[in-house]
């Protein structure tokens, strides 16, 4: 039995020295499980499948969970209860239900190697202790790719610690969706381990984990998940989940006694993964055959590989390219990992990964050779240190990037993160067309200014507020959304083409109609859709135009509708915008300028007003006054109004020396987007005209 084996681990010999220091016994023993599961795979009676995790395999890792904690094992066992039930109500095959069945029973295993003091903790977790707490999806994936448990079975479980809104894990690559298999065990997970007792606070009752799983719905959780599992719990899935409370001992599944031993030895186990976890960005154990055991998610993160599978694939600089301090790419013999193999000796490593868009990434590899205790070379593990990144200080930037990604009154992402994103869909979309097709979805509140004067600012909040929340119920886990400004939002769909995107938009219209409000019972809403579809020619801020312009039609045919307008409703303008009546301003500056502080009170001008420098040439200055968005729409303040100004002061140069003649400036004001009015984009030129002349302390 595997249990059996890992127990009989021999203690090493002194003689042998550092080969077999406590340090390796840990390394040694996940090769050893790695061999035994190949073993108990092999005289498996029945015929396996994709998905087979062996009987023995599987019985052993919940004995190892019942024995370091018998609650944490019940809890496992209630929520394979409820996915299984909930994946039945959903109509799910057999083979679907036994994978999110077998990934509901295995998805705490990373609780095995967590100390007392952490795991029973009756208090708020520490920022240390939580950070060790979450280690506990990486150790599950690593021990269940050892054991050898099919991917899909260890991605349902990474995935169900994901939350079902990017805004709540912006790092999350676009148009990457998380399963619903992923996604209906975050939720049994969540409502089991609210039912039940925890030593850090009491049970919560039906309707109050009710409350919170719709609160968290759009966010956390898929929101039509939750409300499947309210479903079940109201058909009598609760009276069943009470019987799983009342078995004793493990249902026949497990090894009855005399396994203190063997589960101690495993249990080490865990712990030595939570150390490799902790103290490295990634790591591999290589067997003596070349074949990757276990390549943890750190590992294949660091050579761009994160979702890949690496189980049984040979260590090659194909798979995990690595290049010399200048840059030039190692032949596979002089990998690292490689040169250990033949040398059977220690060593560290500086070596260069590459990254996208041409950048390389600074790593320091441990290669470890590993031996038998017949002093027989058994593989190599290695281990990767990213020299410009600290893993404590990573956790922290993360928390604070997150905050400053989304809009702090409604949740969902702002306007830079949605900048951010839209910029990598685009670039994404001209290397790969086909693969990385997007859509945009841009939606107004109707009449926004109405329920602020009527209802008064907090009932605007509130809308603004309720709004969201549909948007992210609503929106699949691929897409983004976010706000963009005021009353406006814009939904991000990747892989969806225009007509599909024109249904989730008029699925958004008739949901937003649907909406009520606590401050204003009889308040009822309506919004406005433009949607555009991206296109090869096009350029990011051509696509979100002709989205901005949909919109702006939908407003203009009576509002509360969806509009749809593809590159070849665009027709191209004859006339630049800026040359339109009543959108340039003239004047001039006159005063006492000394041509060798000009230019520099130009550049002054420009720093304090956080203006950004154009064309910089002697007589003539250009400067962008404002800051332009994607949509070229003006906003309601002078920052979100750009201008482009244009000084000409070749008569004021050219008066060299002078310091008695007034010498003149000619300022030339132009607006860049699209302003609502003439009279709008005047008041914007005189209040840049002011502070330049104000600048330069000019003469009546």
């Amino acid at each position: 039995m595997l249990l059996e084996d890992i127990s009989t681990l021999k203690s090493s010999r002194s003689s042998r020295g550092i080969r077999f220091a406590s340090s390796q016994r840990g390394l040694i023993a996940l090769v050893e499980l790695h061999q035994r599961a190949i073993e108990l795979e092999s005289i498996q009676e029945e015929t396996p499948s994709a998905n087979t995790i062996s009987p023995a395999i599987l019985r052993d890792l919940l004995t190892c969970l019942h024995f370091r904690d018998e609650n944490t094992f019940l809890h496992s066992r209630r929520v394979s209860m409820i996915v299984v039930g909930l994946a039945k109500q959903l109509c799910w095959n057999s083979e679907a239900i036994r994978e999110i069945e077998l990934a509901a029973m295995l998805h705490d295993i990373g609780k095995i190697g967590i100390p007392d003091h952490i795991l029973f903790k009756p208090g708020k977790y520490t920022v240390e202790e939580a950070s060790l707490m979450a280690l506990r999806t990486a150790i599950a994936e690593d021990i269940l790719e050892i054991c050898r448990i099919p991917l899909r079975i260890r991605n349902i479980i990474v995935e169900s610690r994901l939350p079902f809104s990017r805004m709540e894990d912006y790092l999350r690559p676009l148009g990457k969706d998380l399963s619903q298999a992923g996604r209906l065990l975050a939720v049994a997970d969540a409502y089991e381990s609210l039912s039940r007792d925890q030593i850090y606070r009491d049970a919560k009752s039906k309707p109050e984990i009710t409350n919170i799983l719709n609160e968290r719905a759009g966010s956390l959780y898929d929101a039509s998940i939750v409300q499947t599992l309210i479903r079940w719990i109201d058909n009598g899935g609760e009276a069943a989940l009470q019987e799983v409370g009342r078995e004793s001992a493990m249902n026949g599944l497990l090894v009855n006694g005399g396994a203190s031993l063997a589960m101690t030895s495993l249990c080490n186990i865990f712990s030595h993964l939570y150390t490799l976890e902790q103290a490295y960005d990634g790591f591999v154990i290589v067997g003596v055959d070349g074949r990757i055991l276990l390549a943890n998610r750190g590992c294949r993160s660091i050579f761009q590989q994160a979702d890949k599978d690496w189980s049984g694939q040979s260590w090659s600089n194909e798979l995990c390219p690595q290049a010399d301090p200048y840059q030039n790419f190692l032949a596979d013999k002089d990998l690292p990992l490689n040169q250990t193999m033949v040398s059977k000796v220690p060593a560290t490593f500086n070596v260069k990964v590459p990254l996208p868009d041409h950048l390389w990434e600074e790593l320091e590899v441990q290669s470890i050779p590993m031996f038998d205790f017949n002093d027989e070379l058994i593989g190599v593990g290695e281990f990767y240190r990213l020299k410009q990144r600290n893993k404590v200080e990573n956790a922290k930037f993360r928390e604070l990037a997150l905050q400053a990604s989304r809009d702090a009154l409604t949740g969902v992402a702002n306007r830079g993160t949605l900048e951010n994103q839209l910029s990598r869909a685009m670039a994404n979309f001209k290397k790969d067309p086909v693969s990385n097709l997007f859509s945009v979805i841009y939606l107004d509140i109707d009449h926004f200014k109405s329920i602020n004067d009527t209802f008064g600012h907090a009932t605007g909040d509130d809308v603004l507020v309720t709004l969201a929340k549909l948007l992210r119920e609503e929106a699949y886990s691929s897409e983004f959304v976010a706000r963009y400004g005021g009353e406006e939002f814009v939904i991000l769909c990747p892989e969806l083409a225009a007509e599909q995107a024109v249904k989730r938009a008029e699925r958004f219209r008739t949901e937003i109609a649907k909406l009520s409000f606590e401050t204003a019972s009889s308040l009822k809403i309506t919004s406005s859709f433009g949607v555009s579809q991206v296109e090869v020619s096009d350029s990011l801020e051509s696509v979100l135009k002709r989205a901005d312009k949909a919109l702006y039609q939908s407003k203009n045919q009576g509002r509360n509708r969806t509009t749809l307008i593809q590159q070849s409703d665009i027709h191209a303008e004859t006339k630049p915008e800026n040359s339109k009546e009543g959108y340039q301003f003239e004047a001039s500056i006159d005063g006492v300028l000394f041509d060798q502080f000009l230019i520099l009170k130009l550049q002054g001008f420009a720093e304090q007003n956080r203006a950004k420098l154009l064309k910089v040439k002697e007589g003539d200055v250009h400067f962008q006054l404002g800051r332009k968005g994607f949509f070229k729409r003006w906003g309601k303040n002078e920052d979100q109004q750009p201008v482009l100004v244009q000084i000409d002061a070749t008569a004021a140069l050219s008066a060299h020396g002078s310091r008695t003649n007034s010498q003149r400036m000619n300022v030339k004001i132009t607006p860049i987007g699209l302003p609502p009015n003439p009279e709008k984009f005047k008041l914007r030129a005189r209040y840049a005209y002011r502070m330049l002349r104000s600048h330069f302390l000019s003469q009546e």
